[in-house]
């Protein structure tokens, strides 16, 4: 399931990348890096519906119940609305460093303090200033920005909403399925 979805964002940055390719080349960015990210998850939110692996053959029989809404949900829930203050703290951690608010001799204990203020999560074990936590996040060392994926984690509901609404889609927004709607295509801008 994680392939499937990880290809599905894949397979958007390239569509949304095929948008502007014949731009000059000050143009052959995103409006913002968040809406690359959406535009990736966007259609990750459509293939993983219940109906959209049925209809591909990954899933047996959709159950159409409150159990199975809950739970699907639920799940929905622990990836998105959970990333949310992680998506947020990891620049705030970055900006401070930058700004020096957040000294070399206290990076780890200030992103633990920000994992406890925004996450409410501690150290599994003792953790010292010879330990480096936020490298273990690729972004921290490579430098990349990951407010990205914060903005990103909002408008690709907003995305899902308008390409759903494209599609003809009537009914609750975390059953919708895009698959094979030229309306939607279109709203992306894929022939």
């Amino acid at each position: 399931m994680d392939d499937l979805i990880t290809v599905h964002h894949e397979m958007g940055h390239v569509q949304y990348f095929l948008q502007y390719k014949d731009q000059p080349v000050s143009f052959r960015d995103g409006a913002n890096p968040g809406f690359h990210e959406a535009i990736g998850d966007v259609l990750a939110l459509s293939v993983s519906t219940p109906s959209h692996l049925h209809s591909i053959g990954l899933l047996d029989k959709v159950e159409d119940n409150r159990e199975s809404d809950i739970n699907y949900l639920m799940s929905m829930a622990l990836d998105k609305i959970a990333f949310l203050p992680f998506g947020y703290l990891m620049d705030q951690w970055r900006w401070k460093v930058f700004d020096g608010r957040i000294p070399e001799a206290e990076y780890n204990q200030q992103w633990w303090n920000l994992r406890l203020k925004y996450q409410g999560l501690c150290p599994p074990v003792p953790r010292s200033e010879g330990d480096f936590d936020a490298g273990a996040k690729f972004h921290i060392p490579a430098n990349v920005p990951y407010f990205r994926y914060f903005v990103s984690f909002v408008i690709q509901f907003q995305f899902h909403e308008a390409l759903c609404k494209a599609a003809g889609y009537n009914g609750p927004l975390h059953k919708c399925d895009i698959y094979k709607s030229t309306e939607a295509g279109k709203r992306l801008g894929m022939p």
